[in-house]
């Protein structure tokens, strides 16, 4: 027993440095940028249809928004969201998070479109054909005017070569998603084939060290084949990604935050994600079948526009399967719930931390019944220590024995001498589903608990929590009975895994070593409780 009990805890040991070595750094990703120039080969009629593939939308470097001079640009927003429109392309070339800072005690919104370091990261909607490329609408002025609910209305308004260009931008009061709706009409005297789409381009992906960490950035395509399929940034580098869908969505996702476009359900759709050799750049986005356009014609196209972070309330209302990209891992059927709790645990405390308490004390309630059955089988190992003493000393100088006297003794008692390691193994699939949660859950970054803890996604700068955690382990071992067949060995190195756990748990984020703080905590109330009521009975 004593063996599979260390080959437990071993383990645990090793699974926690695993999830130690990929937890993400909080910082601006490390991006690869290519010291070519954007190409300046404008697509013209020899290039291939945009429902054939989506070209990257490759400019001369000196219009481009990013490598030269920003020129006109419009700025529009809510409470929560502020994106900048470039006026000759469209693109939104700059979003910034007004209640979400870059850092903690910074006043500085957190940026994810834009030109962040080396990071060339935006959006853009709007019409192609094989004559002219991309449509520049050139927008020249912008009119701003109330809607319903407290919602703001921006309407752009341009001209390009014959084909005037309407983009209205619906924003409510608070959050981070809008209505984009674009209506091209034609001046021309000849009927023209235009093309609506939607991209998210980004000038290149993590780096490979980046990119071992278990947070997923890269693109990833909702269809009718596949509700979430993720096709990473290597996949698109060697192989372009197409699917025809009915409704759907298309998403380029990160730690905390992520950028999706997503299309009026009722339609059909030609998903595209590729690498430009022209452009350097990843595109990812959706077409609309090609409108031909007579003269006075016009079209029209809606789609929603979400930058901003992982919350699934607010993504969930947007479409269906789009609170995927909040990322669980294998154990989302644990983790969904335990967000549940966790996010209720919060509207009743309004602290984060005490909603971690909260989390955890639900935890051991559910698990209570399994809990009370081993604590109970260690309660009378405890008991019984004085009849398996006497063993050890009858048959001491013969094991094989001594374990068949033992097992026929612990038959006979009806005890379960693996019963103390059941505990451990319960508390395991929780654990690893609240390290997703804590992961993937954006509310937790620089959120405060009490004194020292000022943010929850970061290790303990005092390293006080570690410390109560291998205290704690060290009482619970204590309180934990020895086998009189144990390996003395084994037992020796039983006595240092409260300081190694300790070392391991003080470069943690500290609402994960709050929980496991707060699970050990109850688990020698636990003990203590059944052992008592065993010595009772003794």
């Amino acid at each position: 027993m004593d063996l599979v009990k260390t080959s437990l805890i071993i383990g645990i040991g090793v699974t926690l440095y695993y999830l130690l070595l990929q937890w993400p750094v909080e910082e601006v990703v490390d991006i690869k940028v290519s010291d070519e120039t954007f190409s300046d080969n404008p697509i013209n009629d020899s290039k291939p249809s945009l429902t054939e593939t989506l070209a990257p939308m490759d400019v001369e470097a000196a219009d481009d928004p990013f490598i030269g001079n920003v020129g006109k640009t419009f700025l529009i927003d809510n409470k929560d969201l502020l994106l900048v429109v470039d006026a000759k392309s469209g693109r939104i070339i700059d979003s910034k998070m007004k209640t979400i800072k870059e850092t903690m005690g910074s006043d500085r919104p957190l940026e994810l479109f834009g030109k962040v370091g080396g990071n060339m990261y935006f959006g853009n909607s709007g019409f192609y054909t094989r004559s002219q490329g991309y449509l520049e609408p050139n927008f020249s002025k912008v009119i701003e005017r109330g809607g319903s609910n407290n919602s703001k209305i921006f309407v752009l308004s341009g001209e390009s070569n014959g084909l005037t260009h309407e983009k209205t931008i619906t924003f409510q009061d608070k959050g981070y998603s809008v209505v984009v709706e674009d209506k091209l009409t034609s001046k021309l005297l000849s009927e023209v084939s235009v093309t609506p789409y939607v991209v998210i381009e980004r000038n290149g992906a993590p780096s490979r060290e980046e990119g071992m960490a278990m947070t997923y950035l890269g693109p990833v395509f909702s269809t009718t084949q596949d509700v979430y399929e993720k096709y990473d940034f290597d996949d698109l580098y060697d192989e372009a990604y197409r699917n025809k869908s009915k409704g759907g969505w298309v998403a380029l996702i990160q730690h905390y935050f992520l950028s999706a476009w997503v299309p009026e359900q009722s339609g059909t759709y030609l998903y595209q994600g590729q690498w430009g050799e022209g452009s350097k750049r990843y595109s990812l986005g959706y077409t609309s079948p090609d409108v031909l356009l007579g003269p006075g014609d016009n079209t029209k196209t809606a789609n929603t526009l979400y930058v901003g972070p992982k919350l699934p309330g607010q993504l969930s209302k947007i479409q269906e399967n789009l609170d995927l990209t909040v990322d669980y891992g294998f154990l989302w059927w644990l983790g969904k719930p335990m967000y549940w709790v966790l996010e209720q645990g919060n509207k009743i405390f309004n602290n984060w931390g005490l909603a971690i308490i909260f989390l955890t004390v639900v935890i051991k309630l559910v698990t209570w019944p399994l809990s009370a059955k081993a604590y109970q089988s260690m309660g009378k190992m405890r008991e019984l220590q004085p009849q398996m003493q006497a063993l050890q000393e009858r048959y001491g100088s013969d094991k094989q024995k001594m374990s068949q006297e033992l097992m026929e003794f612990y038959k006979k008692e009806g005890v379960n001498p693996l019963g103390g390691c059941l505990p451990m193994l319960a508390q395991m699939p929780f654990f690893l589903a609240f390290y997703w949660v804590l992961l993937e859950t954006v509310e937790l970054r620089h959120s405060p608990f009490f004194f020292w803890i000022q943010d929850l996604s970061a290790m303990d700068p005092y390293y006080v929590l570690p410390l109560l955690n291998g205290a704690g382990m060290y009482l619970s071992q204590k309180m934990t009975p020895t086998p009189p067949n144990a390996d003395p060995m084994q037992a020796q190195m039983m006595k240092f895994f409260p300081l190694i756990f300790a070392v391991i748990f003080a470069w943690f984020p500290s609402g994960l070593v709050l929980y496991w703080l707060m699970n050990m905590t109850i688990q020698i109330f636990q003990q203590w409780w059944y052992s008592r009521g065993a010595s009772s009975k003794s």
